[in-house]
């Protein structure tokens, strides 16, 4: 299996050695996500803005972020490709179907679904937080939480823990399957 199909390919099976190295491909893309952001931008306007020298409207408005995030963008979809073509070939390994990927991909997302939609209270909340620091008022009373924003996250958290353990802990099936053939066969 060459490079090409490794990243993009979304037949055939790939052992746990495989998925770890696009973790930490996807960890190190984080930085330089980070890195090209701050070369993009500027490390100058990045201190102007935290300085208020520049207006977060003028920074929005500013070429250098639309430049950057194009350029993310694109490498972003790109990646997140890649990972679901290396997923769905893990999948394969531990004898599941790319329709898994609904479950330990889409449905965590759903999930946070009410955690979104209670952001806007949680900022309030925040601001409030911070106005009565700068104003040397007592604290708000700590946001209260609903049940369902619970019950998303915790549910959203155990499927996450379930792929974690299904992707990179489990050994994959042991010989050939319907996905093809064991990836690790002929070693020891």
């Amino acid at each position: 299996m060459g490079l090409g199909h490794y990243l993009f390919g979304f037949s055939g099976r790939i052992n746990r050695a495989k998925q770890w190295a696009i973790f930490l491909v996807i960890i190190g893309f984080g930085i330089a996500f980070w890195a090209l952001f701050a070369g993009m931008v500027g490390f100058g306007t990045i201190a102007d803005l935290v300085q208020k020298k520049l207006s977060v409207h003028d920074f929005i408005a500013s070429a250098a972020l639309r430049n950057f995030l194009l350029v993310a963008g694109a490498l972003y979809l790109l990646m997140f490709y890649a990972s679901l073509a290396i997923t769905t070939k893990r999948l394969h390994d531990r004898n599941k179907s790319a329709w898994w990927l609904l479950v330990f991909i889409v449905l965590p997302l759903v999930l946070q679904v009410p955690v979104f939609m209670a952001m806007p209270a949680m900022f309030a909340q925040m601001a409030a937080a911070i106005h009565a620091a700068q104003n040397h008022l007592p604290p708000p009373p700590p946001p209260f939480e609903s049940p369902v924003v619970l019950i998303a996250r915790g549910a959203a958290a155990i499927i996450n823990l379930w792929a974690f353990v299904e992707l990179y802990i489990l050994r994959g099936t042991v010989g050939d399957n319907r996905f093809g053939p064991d990836p690790l066969a002929g070693r020891g």
